[in-house]
């Protein structure tokens, strides 16, 4: 059943993906309504994003210039496209792990070469050594494609491992339940589901999770426990292919025919070696870089010790000079700032106990003007508008843990002041641009930017803890 939100105009396959969504934005979104396969919906030929209607297209042309190119499409066919995609992810994840994976993560993390490329080259080089894979990427550093796994490529990697499906140590990248065959609303395969535990499979319902998800959850964590999989479930939620069910499992290999003793003894040492030798050019190789590493840090570390030594007095007068200058600056931009929102929002000069009251607070630690100013949201609006007050603090926090959490995103940084949210849920109340100042936002011409380059975040976790605290009560 293929489900549309009245709100959204969003598309859900399941019933459980329409479920968590009324359950996240509440029952104001929980009206749906069942959708033909034929209906149509938009695709962007630039990003892939689908739209429903005409005004999604607008609004995502105007967030994406460069979404420009829209293909008519129905809902079925966005499903096909769906499973595609989950078809060729995992199609690109076994071919991954076919190859070797102590020789991909040497050309990876200490050669510093791409995945793709690395993976491509271990290949090409079956047998070889990680020489012979790096002459192979060095002879084909050229190649258009280096980095990528086109269907192509994938498709005659494929052949070739099965057709050497009889040799030592080739992965044949075959699927007993291939993903196309797999469909919205078919129950994980038998033998998926006799591996899975049903104590924890039934944990696992009651909490609110689709059996399909709980099983694939247990099954991918070996039933270590209802945590594991859990956090199985948070970290691919947002996989295409989240509520297709898990592939047939391939069947085991055949026996082979049992060595006799001298054989096996003959094998294990002639094996003893092969791993003895492969251990000792890895450490080897990984020593070497080591080695290399140390030099390097030791070098630079010197040479910024010998550069400090020289500069440290300047610097740190100059430093000093720079702060002093600079608290006082903001001082009195802030104190014109907040007797210019006074006149804006009353049209009066602000009387002298507000200005006093604004040198006091900013006087006190960042900490104490955070509660100062939450403090000041409460008693003017907690039992005034406590809808708006909630919706206040809830926005306030949203804008702190984006600013905590990613500290390097320049988009986290600028709060737009045309932006709706912003004036409907932040500007209206009294005390909530003050205490987006205190966290570090300073007001420009069209926005609120943060003005420092990296962002406070033990003062930003205090303002969570104490918002989180006010939100409870």
């Amino acid at each position: 059943m293929v489900l549309r939100c009245s709100k959204t105009g969003r598309i859900f396959f399941t019933t459980e993906e329409a479920t968590e969504h009324a359950e996240a934005f509440g029952k104001e979104y929980a009206n749906f309504e069942e959708v033909s396969l034929d209906a149509p919906v938009w695709i962007c030929v630039e990003n892939g994003r689908p739209c429903y209607s005409e005004v999604e297209i607008e609004r995502l042309r105007r967030r994406d210039p460069s979404s420009q190119t829209f293909e008519k499409k129905t809902v079925k066919d966005l499903m096909e496209l769906q499973k595609l995609k989950a078809s060729q992810k995992d199609r690109q994840y076994k071919f991954l792990q076919s190859v070797d994976q102590k020789k991909l993560e040497v050309l990876t993390m200490i050669k510093k070469h791409g995945t793709n490329r690395s993976a491509k080259a271990l290949y090409f080089t079956k047998g070889g050594n990680l020489e012979a894979a790096e002459k192979w990427l060095s002879e084909h550093a050229e190649d258009a494609d280096l980095d990528q796994l086109t269907d192509a490529f994938l498709d005659s990697a494929v052949v070739e491992s099965g057709a050497g499906s009889g040799g030592d140590g080739d992965v044949v990248m075959t699927d007993a339940s291939p993903p196309e065959e797999r469909k919205l609303g078919d129950p994980n395969p038998p033998e998926v589901k006799e591996k899975v535990n049903q104590e924890l499979l039934t944990q696992m319902t009651e909490m609110g999770f689709s059996e399909l998800r709980a099983e694939k959850a247990l099954f991918k964590t070996d039933n270590a426990g209802i945590e594991h999989a859990v956090r199985w479930l948070t970290e691919h939620e947002g996989d295409e292919d989240i509520d297709l069910p898990l592939a047939k499992p391939a069947p085991p290999p055949p026996e082979k025919p049992k060595m006799s003793k001298e054989e096996a003894e003959a094998k294990a040492i002639e094996l003893q070696k092969k791993l003895r030798e492969k251990k000792a050019q890895e450490e080897k190789l990984s020593e070497k870089e080591k080695e290399r590493m140390r030099i390097e840090s030791t070098k630079m570390m010197v040479e910024a010790n010998e550069k400090l030594k020289e500069e440290e007095k300047k610097r740190a007068f100059e430093q000093i000079q720079r702060e002093k200058d600079e608290h006082e600056r903001h001082r009195k931009e802030l104190k014109e700032r907040l007797r210019q929102d006074y006149i804006d929002r009353f049209g009066k000069e602000p009387p002298p106990e507000e200005e006093q009251q604004a040198e006091v607070v900013k006087e006190k630690s960042a900490k104490d003007q955070v509660v100062f100013f939450l403090n000041k949201l409460k008693k003017g609006y907690k039992d005034s508008n406590p809808e708006g007050f909630k919706t206040c603090l809830s926005t306030l926090k949203v804008y702190t843990k984006n600013l905590m959490d990613n500290p390097q995103e320049i988009k986290f940084k600028k709060l737009k002041l045309d932006n709706k949210a912003f004036q409907t849920r932040i500007m209206p109340y009294d005390g909530a641009i003050e205490l987006l100042d205190v966290l570090g936002f300073e007001k420009k011409e069209d926005c609120l930017e943060q003005r420092k380059s990296i962002p406070d975040g033990w003062l930003c976790g205090n303002a969570i803890k104490f918002i989180d605290l006010m939100l409870s009560q």
